[in-house]
């Protein structure tokens, strides 16, 4: 877009440079709208760091998985979940589970752990992976033998004498022979199973140190073109009994549902790094005022010479827009430094969002459009004979 020959580049220029001679009053001006970016960056950006490290959480297992969860204190039946996976066309495997709490013992040692009864089937569904020995097998079915977290592995061992394979650890009256420890497994989203507290044992006689005879969760995979909504219908009717509900969820729905938090948040975060944006908006303005007060007479001379009074608008709507651009530039460079600051205290890791950072410059050179527009029509609207006569 060009007026009488003077482009938006050479406008831009010029608006740098009388900014620039502005000195404090610009830096003052800038300096509201570098909080008030930053503020919405770094916000924004940690909401979107939070909603990665909850994405991981669904990585292990992955997003094709039904979480069966009994009701209350009751159990259901393990073989018939096993049955109804066979039968269906749409599910792949089913990894049926009892949880209690215990205190292990393995010599003086002692540690509080989840005592877990797991078929064979679970190394694949949670994607488990051994750091010594073995996992449970079929033909562990009703023996005494464990597979440690790798939590358990070190509160149970000592200096000189670690737990490992061929080691006892005491589950109440039991005493079971460790075949394998585990190695490191993060949080999932699906299972009620802190894995690296856990001791696993086989389910089939599970019962000895478990309060139910039956399985109290389990986890079932289904096939990518299977409908998970009609899946947990399916299942939740089939494992069900009046003296013992249990609770369906599938990964798909629960990862919607936390993108629409997420969005929400998003939201109201931006709204309030908005505000203090806000705060600036109104610097940017009273300095464009001063700014148009200050440069009657050249406006005067420039209307005289033949600039309309569109021309006049541009280039004080520009300065204005420079000055926000600035500061919203500046203001990303600092929202990614506070967000790095926040990873040192909360358990994240560092990422930045594109999206964000052009959200943030995006915003405050809205907030100079506006808060520009009145100075820009006010000095517009100079009449050249009175800006003269009064310069």
């Amino acid at each position: 877009m060009k007026g009488r020959g003077v482009g938006l580049a050479e406008l831009a220029l010029e608006a740098l440079a009388n900014l620039r001679g502005q000195g404090r009053r610009s830096v003052l001006a800038l300096l509201g709208v570098v909080i008030g970016s930053a503020s919405i960056v770094a916000l924004m950006n940690i909401a979107h760091i939070a909603q990665l490290e909850a994405m991981k959480s669904f990585r292990q297992t992955g997003v094709e998985v039904l979480s069966v969860q009994s009701e209350g204190a009751g159990t259901f039946d393990p073989l018939l979940t096993e049955a109804l996976v066979r039968q269906d066309q749409f599910a792949v495997m089913a990894a049926p589970f009892a949880v209690t709490s215990l205190d292990a013992f393995a010599g003086e040692k002692a540690s509080s752990v989840m005592a877990v009864g797991v078929t064979p089937a679970i190394v694949d569904m949670a994607g488990l992976t051994i750091s010594a020995g073995r996992m449970l097998r079929e033909v562990d079915d009703c023996s005494s033998v464990a597979v440690l977290g790798q939590k358990v592995t070190v509160d149970l061992s000592v200096p000189g004498a670690a737990v490992g394979p061929g080691s006892v650890v005491h589950l109440g009256a039991y005493g079971f022979t460790v075949v394998g420890t585990l190695t490191a497994v993060p949080p999932q989203a699906l299972s009620p199973i802190q894995f690296d507290s856990a001791v696993l044992i086989p389910l089939a006689c599970a019962r000895r140190i478990l309060p139910g005879d039956g399985a109290t969760g389990a986890m079932i995979r289904l096939r990518p073109e299977a409908d998970t909504a009609a899946a947990v219908a399916r299942y939740t009717a089939a494992l069900s009994t009046p003296q013992a509900p249990v609770r369906v969820q599938d990964a798909k729905t629960m990862i919607e549902a936390m993108k629409k938090q997420m969005a929400m948040l998003g939201g109201i975060l931006v709204a309030i790094g908005s505000i203090s944006l806000l705060v600036g908006g109104v610097g940017v303005m009273n300095v464009m005022l001063m700014t148009v007060m200050e440069r009657r007479r050249e406006i005067g001379l420039r209307a005289a010479i033949g600039a309309t009074p569109g021309e006049i608008r541009m280039m004080f709507l520009i300065e204005a827009v420079v000055l926000a651009l600035g500061g919203g530039l500046l203001g990303d460079g600092l929202g990614v430094g506070m967000t790095w600051l926040a990873t040192l205290f909360l358990p994240f890791d560092f990422a930045v969002s594109w999206t964000v950072l052009l959200l943030g410059a995006g915003v405050a050179t809205g907030v100079g459009l506006v808060f520009g527009l009145y100075p820009a029509i006010a000095a517009s609207r100079i009449q050249p004979i009175e800006a003269l006569r009064g310069g």
